[in-house]
């Protein structure tokens, strides 16, 4: 992804890219990592691969924010696979918005558009430096002022001296002293340094180095009351020209607040017949609709009534049934005589045993006539 975005640079994608689409500008983890609007960053990412297609002399239709997602990817797909860019990738990885495959994808896409602009991708050349060995003698420390703004923080003697020691140059005979500039070159190239000597003298400076700039809290309100002079100036000047525009504004404004006014009042005019007509039409619709109300309620009634009319005739009928089918069945005469018939059987018995009790009874009182 740090790849592609400096390769975005070099195609100038902050003024062609984001400024002309009013989006913001792209950062090192932007399709690396979820993010946390996943279809914003889609959207970014389809732009993004249609502007670079359009660098390629490929247009493309517009794909919006109102397109369908899997719509917008299968035509991705397709105008990648036109420009050579191998699309063996699963749509929903690209659809997401962000991971390898779509960093692979911009990456390639990117690379294409620079063979088309003819860029190419050389090796740093290195120039010697053209500082002085030595310092020069009348070199002055640094003035009073800025000693007050950088603070305190200032070495002893003793250290700097150490220091100086560490720095101090080689004796003139050898390599490094009054030889010619070949020498010079040849002396800075190659360094009779020990590089860990070197790291822990780093180590060692690197705190002494850090510049630390005191606030002068006296000079605050100096510079404070000269910005509010500076913009008091800068608001009495333009007060003036926007002042007019504002005047010209409110006129052009009350025109048209008068001309809408006067077209009201024409319309009002024109149009009285028919808004007469349309209160007249309310009117009696509503009487129609009252009218309506009171035959519904009369319609209501009169339905219950029939319903409870229709009940009775039912109740009626269903009583005449029962009574015809009774007037022509004989069944009720066949249990009248199973009746008696059963009632004869019964009463003969009652005679038998009647007859037994008597005999009985006469039996016992021989018996007692006879003691």
């Amino acid at each position: 992804m740090e790849e592609s975005l400096e390769k975005l640079k070099i195609l100038d994608y902050e003024e062609e890219f984001c400024k002309t689409n009013n989006n913001d500008l792209i950062t090192r983890t932007q399709f690396a990592m979820p993010s946390s609007n996943p279809a914003e960053n889609f959207k970014t990412f389809a732009a993004l691969v249609q502007w670079l297609m359009a660098l390629n002399g490929n247009y493309t239709e517009q794909w919006d924010r109102f397109t369908d997602p899997n719509v917008t990817v299968t035509n991705m797909m397709n105008e990648l696979r036109k420009v050579g860019i191998n699309t063996d990738i699963p749509p929903h990885k690209l659809k997401q918005g962000h991971g390898g495959e779509v960093c692979q994808v911009l990456n390639s896409l990117v690379d294409i558009t620079l063979q088309k602009k003819g860029f190419r991708f050389e090796r740093p050349q290195r120039r010697p430096d053209d500082y002085a060995e030595d310092p020069p003698d009348d070199m002055e420390g640094p003035s009073d002022d800025v000693g007050d703004e950088i603070g305190d923080n200032v070495e002893p003697e003793a250290d700097i001296e150490e220091e100086e020691e560490m720095y101090v140059a080689a004796p003139s005979t050898g390599e490094y002293g009054g030889g010619s500039e070949d020498k010079l070159e040849s002396s800075m190239m190659e360094s009779k340094v020990d590089p860990q000597m070197w790291r822990m003298e780093l180590e060692r400076v690197a705190p002494h180095l850090k510049l630390v700039i005191k606030s002068n809290s006296t000079k605050e309100w100096r510079s404070h009351l000269e910005q509010a002079a500076t913009l008091e100036k800068q608001i009495a000047e333009g007060m003036p020209k926007t002042t007019a525009t504002l005047e010209h504004i409110v006129s052009e404004v009350g025109d048209a607040i008068e001309k809408i006014q006067g077209r009201e009042k024409i319309v009002n005019q024109n149009f009285d017949h028919m808004i007469s007509e349309y209160r007249k039409v309310k009117e009696s619709l509503i009487a129609l609709q009252e009218k309506y109300d009171g035959n519904s309620g009369t319609i209501t009634k009169l339905t219950n009534e029939l319903a409870e009319i229709s009940e009775e005739l039912d109740d009626i009928k269903s009583q005449m049934d029962s009574r015809g089918n009774s007037m022509t069945d004989t069944s009720p005469l066949i249990l009248i005589k199973k009746a008696l018939s059963r009632i004869k059987g019964e009463v003969k018995q009652m005679d038998l045993r009647i007859g037994a009790v008597e005999h009985t009874l006469l039996q016992v009182e021989k018996k007692k006539v006879r003691g």
